[in-house]
């Protein structure tokens, strides 16, 4: 249970915040079939100072596969969280993310390669030659911000007080942008907070 919880916290709280940074893409979006994020460090929030659950190991997660939460469960397994309350996270990620994905465009699609060309991926109308593309969010992104969470996150002898429930959507999560170059998107994000 505590680590279902933590799992679906840093999934929830990591998406929320790279849904608040700027990419840099416009113009036409499509479905990504690869999307990893990196997270470096997750802190959540007591009331006085903020708690380091991790930090030092990164773990790059797929949100994009089926067996995302599988992958950052393996990561946090065993996330030793002291006893408290919590009101706020922040997750700091990887300026980096690796995508894969297509876009339709003119009624043709185009679809990334793993080449880089102006800091984004370069595209192919061929659909054999799809790959995945490393890209760097130019300039980095800007420090973490704290998400507060929608209500008070209890930990009393290990156990939590809610369960998170969140759902990503990644239909629209890569972008074309100018010179038909392919970049990552802000993936759809909900989060429900649910009492035991």
């Amino acid at each position: 249970m505590k680590k279902y919880l933590f799992l679906q916290l840093v999934i929830s709280a990591l998406l929320l915040s790279c849904a608040s940074r700027a990419f840099a893409a416009n113009g036409d979006t499509g479905a990504a079939t690869v999307y990893k994020v990196t997270i470096e460090k997750f802190e959540m929030f007591n009331g006085t100072s903020w708690v380091t659950a991790s930090s030092g190991n990164s773990t790059t997660i797929d949100i994009a596969a089926v067996n995302s939460g599988s992958a950052a469960g393996t990561f946090f397994a065993g996330l030793n969280v002291p006893n408290g309350s919590y009101t706020q996270v922040r997750v700091t990620v990887s300026s980096t993310f690796t995508i894969s994905g297509s876009v339709s465009t003119d009624g043709s699609a185009i679809y990334t390669t793993a080449a880089l060309a102006n800091e984004v991926c370069v595209s192919s109308a061929n659909a054999s030659n799809q790959a995945q593309c490393a890209v760097a969010v130019p300039g980095g992104l800007p420090a973490p911000t704290p998400d507060v969470l929608p209500s008070t996150l209890t930990v009393a002898g290990g156990v939590p007080s809610h369960k998170f429930r969140v759902n990503f959507n990644v239909s629209a999560a890569v972008q074309e942008t100018a010179g038909e170059g392919i970049a990552p998107g802000q993936p759809t994000v909900t989060m429900q907070m649910i009492a035991l």
